[in-house]
């Protein structure tokens, strides 16, 4: 029997046709360059060691199918105002912003997504890249992604060589007097020489080195000799009034040596910035606060005085027709250079100023970003580039080449553990170097029935069922499209009794403070989390500080010594007062005291999976884990493996 529709009901479906459009726009898709829809999983961006202009990801934005159009979808990075998108867009205290048009639904647009420099080191930051999309009728969906940004810098980089700066000229203008000015003026000194690889020179003794100094609008040059001795790097500064800024090395025959052998290049002694400015109505702008950088476009008429000296410095300490090297440069048509041409798929030519022209094919390749006023983001901020370090080693200044900047992409994990029959199983490939939104891929070869490799993280995860050996090669891509894949080749084993055993659960766990309504014993009790909020109403599953902050630890004791050679760590994350640590390293009892591990494959620290690290056998009694924890954050562990 057919049930007669009510009023009521009429009411209500007639509601529900008015509140729905029959054709409300639908959510977009974000495509990278490997063709992985990020989605679900978001971007991942790098901030490299070093204050330097970091590389970009390039993403794709599809409109939805359903329109209706046009459509428009509101990009939004936010969390930190050191995110910035590529021209058009805008730069806010909060992020940045621009704005895509779609005609219909076959066309597609690409944005540029990139973070400006920390000069602190810190942990791993999380923000958010909200989507808005908007169709002609103005219906909208919401859409959000999270923006993961490896922080590299871990511990604070310095030069290699003291620094002296010389200001007793400074008596035209001033200028050097403001304390702040002259802190910006030095760090940018400084920043070129973080990323030199340097020792101390031979002492040159007070007034033993010459340089000279231009008097006001240039006129009236005046001889100047160091104050004190010094072993590394004199710098000269001076204020003047007109009509430019500059900087240039000593040319006075005299060069650096070591031990009385002449260094290489050959390296100047002494090197003087000129400071110029002269232009009404502009604010000097000194801070040197990484959330403040962006005020140097949206505020206007601002002259950023980091960004200034780091600019003309780079004519002292590199980009000079003093420098024997760099006139070779210039004079070979930078074609002399193949790793500069190698980087930015083309030689690169001074112009006649010794600058890196300023033009788009010359912007450094990897960050969009010159060190003059045009680079494909809004900031006015002139930053060192990769490009730019490259090209000043023409000069003798040879490059630290295992800071992350300079580091080729690699496979770090070198042998996977075997895996038991009909049990869970993760594994999670380290790499480094390059531009680490990796792409992972198995190329040849297959892995076990029942597993399978995240392209994303590069885990190789599931519940393997058949027994037997299987040979597999990996393939990393970085995001550098010029970059080489990299391949190695694994045989994991599946069953047999052969693999390592873990043999945390017959330990003993100690923890540095636990909550107490969790538990140190969770840490081994050979349970499988499924997330990093794993445990529900259970809290006794999992291990937690909360209040407690800083570093903490989670020890495991054996009654008789045990050869490790691995260990997996899953994090506890509540979203809540407990996070993911900043930092984290293994340790093992050497029998007087906690010590690092040795040759550990790389610490990743990521959410809802197990951290493997691999280490060089040790024999030990006691296994540390010790957690450094984020600001204003806890840490914890759900589960802890150790296997012989």
């Amino acid at each position: 029997m057919k049930r007669a529709i009510t009023p009521a009901v009429l009411v209500l479906l007639a509601s529900l046709l008015i509140a729905v459009p029959a054709h409300a726009v639908g959510p977009a898709t974000v495509v990278d360059r490997f063709g992985r829809v990020i989605n679900d999983y978001g971007v991942k961006l790098v901030d490299w060691e070093g204050y330097l202009a970091n590389p970009y990801i390039e993403l794709t934005v599809r409109p939805p199918a359903n329109g209706p159009f046009p459509v428009t979808v509101d990009l939004k990075a936010e969390g930190t105002s050191r995110l910035m998108m590529d021209l058009p867009s805008q730069l806010t205290a909060t992020g940045a912003t621009k704005t895509l048009t779609f005609a219909n639904a076959s066309e597609t647009k690409n944005f540029k997504l990139a973070i400006h420099s920390k000069r602190a080191p810190g942990p791993d930051e999380q923000y958010t890249l909200r989507l808005t999309v908007r169709g002609s009728d103005n219906s909208t969906v919401t859409q959000t992604m999270p923006i993961r940004v490896q922080q590299d810098q871990k511990t604070a980089l310095e030069p290699t060589i003291p620094i002296v700066f010389d200001y007793r000229y400074d008596n035209i203008t001033g200028y050097f007097n403001d304390p702040a000015f002259r802190t910006a003026a030095e760090e940018a000194v400084k920043d070129w020489f973080r990323f030199f690889n340097l020792a101390p020179f031979d002492t040159v003794a007070a007034g033993a080195e010459q340089n000279h100094l231009p008097g006001n609008d240039w006129q009236n040059t005046i001889n100047v000799t160091n104050a004190v001795s010094y072993n590394g790097m004199y710098v000269f500064f001076r204020g003047i009034q007109t009509p430019y800024s500059t900087g240039y090395p000593a040319r006075n025959g005299r060069y650096h040596t070591r031990n009385g052998v002449q260094v290489p290049g050959p390296i100047h002694r002494s090197t003087a910035q000129i400071f110029e400015y002269d232009e009404a109505g502009k604010q000097l702008f000194t801070s040197l606060a990484d959330e403040d950088w962006y005020k140097t476009t949206i505020q206007g008429n601002v002259l950023d005085v980091h960004g200034l000296v780091m600019h003309e410095y780079g004519h002292a300490v590199a980009y000079h027709s003093d420098w024997a090297g760099m006139r070779a440069f210039v004079q070979a048509g930078g074609t002399n250079d193949p790793e500069v041409t190698a980087y930015q798929g083309r030689a690169v030519a001074l112009d006649g100023s010794y600058h890196i022209p300023g033009t788009q094919p010359y912007w450094d390749r990897l960050s969009g970003q010159s060190g003059g006023w045009s680079h494909f983001f809004p900031t006015r901020r002139w930053m060192l580039t990769k490009l730019a370090l490259l090209v000043a080693e023409n000069a003798g200044w040879p490059v630290n080449r295992n800071l992350t900047p300079f580091l080729a992409p690699s496979i770090v994990t070198a042998s996977l553990p075997n895996a038991p029959t009909g049990q869970a199983y993760s594994q999670t490939l380290a790499a480094r170097g390059g531009v680490p939104f990796y792409d992972w891929r198995v190329t040849s070869g297959a892995l076990p029935p029942g597993l399978s490799l995240d392209r994303f993280t590069g885990t190789i995860s599931g519940t393997p069922g058949a027994a037997g050996t299987y040979s597999f090669t990996v393939e990393l891509r970085d995001y550098d499209p010029l970059a080489a894949a990299v391949t190695r080749a694994f045989t994991l084993t599946v069953g047999g009794g052969s693999g390592p055993i873990n043999v945390a659960p017959q330990a003993t766990p100690t923890c540095s403070y636990t909550s107490s309504w969790e538990s140190c014993a969770a840490i081994n009790n050979a349970d499988e989390p499924t997330s990093s909020n794993w445990g529900g109403t259970n809290q006794g599953n999992r291990w937690g500080t909360w209040p407690e902050q800083g570093q903490q630890w989670a020890d495991l004791t054996w009654s008789s010594a045990q050869t490790l050679r691995q260990a997996q760590v899953y994090f506890f994350d509540d979203n809540q007062g407990i996070d993911l640590p900043s930092s984290w390293r293994l340790q093992y009892w050497n029998g007087s005291s906690y010590v690092d591990v040795p040759n550990a494959s790389g610490y990743t620290i990521n959410a809802n999976q197990y951290n493997a690290v691999n280490f060089s056998a040790v024999s030990t009694t006691r296994l540390r884990v010790l957690l450094q924890s984020s600001p204003s954050f806890s840490v914890g562990l759900l589960e802890v493996k150790a296997f012989s």
